[in-house]
């Protein structure tokens, strides 16, 4: 995965993150939103249920999991 991680066009800085979100069968990523320059919000859906995950790029993990509609 790329991403962008600065806000000014003339400063691009891109990164590849390498890390697997070890995603169960049949969860999908329907969004990815950078939240800061060291966070990254996932949006995941499974069959009709929707969850956020972010993730901590320094650190290499997972930060929270917010499952609020279970």
């Amino acid at each position: 995965m790329y991403i962008k991680t600065t806000k000014k066009q003339s400063n691009l800085e891109t990164n590849l993150i390498n890390y697997s979100l070890n995603l169960e069968e049949g969860h999908e990523i329907t969004d990815i939103d950078l939240v800061d320059n060291n966070r990254i919000l996932f949006t995941i859906k499974t069959n009709d249920k929707v969850y956020a995950l972010i993730y901590d790029i320094q650190n290499s993990k997972i930060l929270k999991i917010d499952k609020t509609n279970e």
